[in-house]
This record gives C-alpha cells, sequence and structure tokens, in this order.
C-alpha cells in the first residue's frame, strides 16, 4: 500500500477492491479523485453550463464516486475524446490527466491484481448494477470518514473521534428514499468549511458494512493512545501507585486543618456553655 501515490484511504480502497473483485471500479475512481476533477464554472455561460452536466450520469443515486466512475466510462466509450469533455462541461486537462494517473496506478498494483485491471464498463455495470462491491471497497477505505444520518433531517455527524454536525455539499448527486431521506450512513472524501462544513464526494454505503467499524471504533481510547489520563484509570489510582505522591500529601494536610477547625469549634461551645 505504501507503493501507491495516494491517499491512505483511498489506497486502502484498492486493496479491499481487490479483494471484492471490482479493482477496474476502483482504480478509476482513485484515478479521478486524485486529478481533482471540477466541473467548469463559467460565469457567462452559467446556465448553459448548468445544461451541459445535467446530461452527465447521475451516479445511480449512490452518489458522487459512482458518478466519477460513470463520467470515466462514459468517456472511454467516447474513445477519450476531448470534445466530449468539452461538450460535457469537464476539464479536459484534469480529465487527461486522471487517464495517467489510472495508467500509472494499474502498473503499480499489477503485481498483486487477482483480476484483470483494464475499464470493464458494460461487463462491471451488468455484473454489479447496485456498484455493491465498489461501495463496499469504499466503506472500508474511508472507514475513518464515515457520517452518520441525523434521525429527523438529512443533517449529519461524523462518526469518531472529535465528531462534528456537517452536510452533504449541494453539488452532490446522492438521492434519498421515497420519503427524501438520505441514506444512514456515508463516506466522504474531504469536508470543506464555506458558510458551514460539507461533505464533498460522499457515496451511500449499508449499515451491515458499518457495524465492523464501529465496533472498532468503540475499542479505540484515542486517551490511552495518546499517554493520556484514561491510561491512568485503567492502571488504577496515582495516589494507590505512589504514596509519597502531592496528591495524597494535599489530602493529608486538608484533613489536618480540618481537625483543628473542629476542636477550636468545640472549645468554643464547651466555653458558651459555661455562661
Amino acid at each position: 500500500m505504501a507503493e501507491l501515490p495516494l491517499d491512505p484511504s483511498l489506497s486502502r480502497t484498492l486493496i479491499e477492491a481487490n479483494e471484492l473483485g471490482c479493482l477496474s471500479q476502483a482504480l478509476t475512481v482513485a484515478a479521478v479523485l486524485s486529478a481533482e476533477i471540477t466541473l467548469r464554472q463559467t460565469r457567462s455561460k452559467e446556465m448553459e453550463g448548468k445544461r451541459k452536466r445535467q446530461q452527465l450520469p447521475d451516479g445511480s443515486g449512490w452518489g458522487d464516486h459512482v458518478q466519477l466512475l460513470q463520467i470515466f466510462e462514459s468517456w472511454d466509450q467516447a474513445d477519450y475524446d476531448p470534445r466530449w469533455c468539452s461538450d460535457h462541461d469537464l476539464q479536459v486537462r484534469g480529465m487527461k490527466f486522471s487517464k495517467d494517473v489510472r495508467n500509472q496506478l494499474s502498473q503499480i498494483i499489477q503485481k498483486i491484481a487477482k483480476g484483470p485491471t483494464d475499464l470493464q464498463a458494460r461487463r462491471g455495470r451488468k455484473s454489479d448494477p447496485d456498484y455493491r462491491k465498489l461501495r463496499r471497497a469504499l466503506c472500508v477505505g474511508y472507514g475513518n470518514q464515515l457520517a452518520e444520518r441525523m434521525i429527523h433531517h438529512n443533517g449529519y455527524h461524523t462518526v469518531g473521534y472529535r465528531t462534528q454536525l456537517v452536510q452533504v455539499h449541494p453539488s452532490s448527486v446522492l438521492e434519498g428514499d421515497e420519503y427524501g431521506k438520505l441514506p444512514v450512513y456515508v463516506v466522504y472524501h474531504e469536508l470543506i468549511n464555506t458558510t458551514r462544513p460539507f461533505m464533498r464526494n460522499v457515496c451511500g454505503v449499508e449499515q451491515t458494512w458499518v457495524k465492523p467499524i464501529l465496533k472498532k471504533l468503540e475499542k479505540l481510547n484515542i486517551n490511552k493512545l495518546s499517554g493520556g489520563s484514561s491510561a491512568l484509570t485503567d492502571s488504577g489510582p496515582l495516589e494507590e501507585k505512589q504514596p509519597g505522591s502531592p496528591t495524597k500529601a494535599a489530602a493529608a494536610k486538608q484533613s489536618d486543618v480540618d481537625s483543628k477547625i473542629q476542636a477550636a469549634r468545640e472549645r468554643y461551645l464547651a466555653r458558651k456553655g459555661k455562661k
């Protein structure tokens, strides 16, 4: 995994995809995300650009990772014609770069690949129409970038250490169910802060895939790993291990003061009683 010139999340995704039999799809997603392809924003042609982007694949409702895969597959079916990118308001340079990155990744991972790494758009879509294998690989790879939906609305909170409230970016193609509710769990590629925290490049994942990750997070004790206070709690109170510690000395001193106060109070009451 260290040989892959990728973020750890994408590297883990490729390793898991290799086991699940969807390596070809995962290579494409990793390449496109590494190239950071964005849709062009041209102010003078904003409405025209919006119309062109609406003609792009929609990710089948599963989210942005799937859409990026579908976009690249569509470009492959167009024989990598630069005009196809322009016609769909995509950056030609970014698309070409993603193609080069994919070729590079394919060569690096070839020695451990358990299946073909070449693009298999039509075959992959028929064998896994819901992209379950790919989404499961993404769930494992992005296990530390997981978010859970709130009960009554489509806001999310990140799972793990230092949880925070976030929302799906407005540009996402992630779709809700018949009631408009988004998936209970999603993974995200990155968090961005504009007017509020947003998750960008989001993919819906299933609860059964998330359970093992949640169990690992529950066992993970951040304070213990960093040598914090919980390490002391696990091994017993500090005073018991160190009899001469400042904490015990301070407690003994306070006890002596309390005894003196009580004795003075008793003497005062005794004198008052004699009167």
